[in-house]
């Protein structure tokens, strides 16, 4: 039986970031629906920002859209945002790449699984000069929990954790939320003055086929990820917890003063 996923990260701001309205930027720009675009469309995206390979593999091809709703707008493959808007954390859902959001049961039964959200940026303090990257701005851990029949996965918000949590149901019928945690606080992109724009960038993980289960270890430090090293950061963080990628979106942000 082929197992879906189905992932939902937090309140949820308004039902149209989800389920394919157009969405737009702050400035009224339209951009790159992550919801709808086809793994295809979504590798061009990273592979333009050059985030194949400065994050992610050559061979990354993702598995689940990642779809990341600020209260005044939403993070599309790319778009530009102000760091302002960005201040606390954002909502995330994610789900298979060109699936149906049908889930159609309630009960758990598989093994949980530990999964991770991650946000980093590989142009801290610049992209001409990463000195500090990446930079760590959030780890999420999450426990994942197949249903019975394989169909859907629940997750979720923990309101002691990350703030309120969204009836999920009245969105997606079926789902429930499932706990998490947060093991590195969200730290508001910042980017310094003359700067330029920084490729903040979100990254879903699972764990890698084939590897044991192990508790997932915190970085020692946001720069370098803890490495110490200009460059390091969530490719071998991920690598260190058995974890691989299999969702992505990012943002442009940069400093008013340039």
């Amino acid at each position: 039986m082929v197992l879906v996923h189905a992932l939902i990260f937090g309140a949820i701001a308004t039902i149209q970031h989800v389920f394919g309205t157009p969405l737009y930027d702050h400035d009224q720009q339209p951009l790159l629906d992550p919801l709808s675009s086809t793994a295809s469309d979504i590798r061009k995206a990273l592979q333009s920002a050059q985030l194949i390979p400065d994050v992610l593999d050559e061979d990354f091809t993702p598995l689940y859209t990642l779809n990341v709703t600020y209260p005044k707008t939403s993070v599309a493959l790319g778009n530009k945002i102000k760091p302002a808007v960005v201040s606390a954390h954002p909502n995330v859902g994610s789900f298979p790449v060109g699936s149906k959001i049908v889930p159609t049961s309630t009960t758990q039964g598989h093994a949980t699984e530990t999964w991770a959200l991650v946000l980093t940026d590989p142009d801290a303090t610049s992209r001409a000069d990463p000195v500090k990257a990446e930079m760590c701005h959030w780890i999420v851990v999450i426990e994942v929990s197949p249903n019975v029949d394989g169909s859907v996965v629940r997750v979720p918000m923990d309101n002691e954790v990350i703030g309120h949590i969204l009836d999920v149901e009245t969105i997606v019928p079926g789902l429930k939320s499932a706990p998490h945690s947060e093991l590195m606080s969200y730290f508001p992109p910042a980017p310094p003055p003359k700067t330029g724009y920084h490729r903040y960038t979100f990254v879903l993980l699972a764990p890698k086929p084939g590897t044991k289960a192990k508790a997932i270890t915190k970085p020692k430090e946001r720069p370098h990820w803890g490495y110490g090293k200009i460059g390091k950061g969530v490719r071998d963080w991920a690598a260190d917890n058995n974890l691989t990628p299999v969702a992505a979106n990012y943002f442009l942000a940069r400093n008013k003063k340039q």
